[in-house]
């Protein structure tokens, strides 16, 4: 799965899973071993988009749509070849449904002009730098339209590259690495066994910035969990980090504990205790404070639960710092019942209706929530909370 704003790119995978996959939040690619895979492993599957691309094409010639792309189109492409597709009335078999899914991905991006890439899996650059540049000026010389690669790194990868590297891997076509700093206290990276320093991450996220490869920094609030004291610290040591770097975006990702996450088990215990949403909107207002630079700035997920936005930090933090504001005036039940609702109606449980996911024991939580907010319940806030920590942790929208 690419991350938030990949919805038009080619995803091709240059590495399988993770090779840390020991990060307590994270439940992606755990019980799932780490591998890379060579250069002519994954220049044949460049070979494949190209014949799939051709074989879209020409069908769209064949049968009058003059080059468009649409259902009904790639309903043709299966009929005639069903040794590749499958019969669409039946079963199909592994590589078939594999086939299908690669014909779908590579459909969608040549309807959204074939100009994006993303390289997965989890840290693309602990492929072989000679390797990953050969792919990249493959894929480049196969598809000259590709204007952006992109893909996820980890700072301890990156600042393991010679500069040398890092330039090779630019100029053979690398546009952006995507980096989960989190945060850049080394006592919430310890606790959450991220496998970095905040050193490390300054060294690396500079020596990419250095390269000329744009760099998205993610950054969690909510991280240290409801300790006040170590969620300043939490905060400061990430800006200190930031302003170090520099990255040309900044992606808000407040934490949400996923029930098959390690962390899930700490929460439930009662050894980690989340920090609930007023102080996570407490930690992007000081973010937004101390943030020295300019640069792109996104929240765009729904963990974020008082904006969604995309846009240049000095063109939009008055505006935020204004929601902020407004939401903070507000009563704590007043506060309360925004972020219920935000949840409840916003959304984020529609998400996980169509996950499958919303099941009585979760409905019984909500409910109990929402009874305690229409009344004057001395426990409204913390059967919300309780309601809010759930919802979240069927996943994140």
């Amino acid at each position: 799965m690419g991350p938030i704003g990949e919805g038009e790119a080619l995803i091709l995978r240059v590495s399988r899973n993770c090779p840390w996959n020991k990060c307590l939040f994270c439940p992606v690619y755990k019980g799932r071993t780490f591998s890379r895979r060579d250069a002519e492993e994954i220049k044949n599957d460049i070979d494949a988009v190209q014949r799939i691309r051709d074989l879209i094409d020409q069908t769209s010639w064949h049968i009058g749509f003059s080059g468009r792309i649409n259902r009904e189109l790639l309903t043709e492409v299966v009929r005639h070849h069903p040794e590749i597709y499958g019969n669409p009335a039946g079963l199909v078999s592994q590589d078939q449904y594999e086939a299908l899914i690669s014909l779908q991905n590579t459909a969608n991006w040549m309807m959204c002009g074939s100009r994006r890439v993303f390289l997965q899996d989890a840290n693309a650059l602990a492929t072989k730098s000679e390797d990953l540049a050969e792919v990249l000026r493959y894929l480049k010389g196969t598809f000259p339209s590709v204007q952006t690669i992109t893909c996820y790194a980890r700072s301890k990868t990156c600042s393991q590259k010679s500069l040398e590297e890092l330039y090779e891997i630019k100029e053979a076509g690398l546009s952006w690495v995507f980096v989960g700093i989190e945060s850049g206290c080394d006592e919430v990276l310890k606790y959450m066994q991220k496998g970095v320093t905040g050193a490390e991450h300054s060294a690396g996220g500079q020596a990419v910035q250095k390269a000329g490869i744009n760099m998205a920094a993610f950054v969690m609030p909510g991280l240290a969990g409801n300790d006040r004291q170590l969620a300043q610290r939490h905060v400061t040591e990430t800006l200190r980090i930031l302003n170090d770097i520099k990255p040309a975006e900044i992606r808000i990702r407040s934490l949400a504990v996923i029930e098959n996450s390690p962390l899930y088990g700490g929460w439930r215990s009662g050894e980690f205790s989340c920090a609930d949403d007023d102080q996570m909107i407490d930690e992007i207002r000081l973010i937004l404070e101390g943030l020295t630079f300019d640069c792109t700035f996104e929240t765009l997920q729904m963990t974020n639960v008082l904006f969604a936005v995309k846009g240049t930090l000095s063109a939009i933090r008055e505006s935020l710092f204004a929601q902020i504001g407004e939401y903070q005036a507000k009563a704590p039940r007043e506060r309360l019942r925004f972020r219920f609702n935000k949840y409840v109606s916003g959304g984020y449980l529609d998400c996980v209706q169509q996950w499958g996911k919303y099941d009585e024991k979760l409905n019984q939580v909500i409910e109990e929530a929402r009874q305690s907010l229409e009344g004057w319940d001395p426990a409204a806030g913390e059967r919300t909370e309780e309601a809010i920590c759930s919802i979240k942790s069927k996943g994140i929208p």
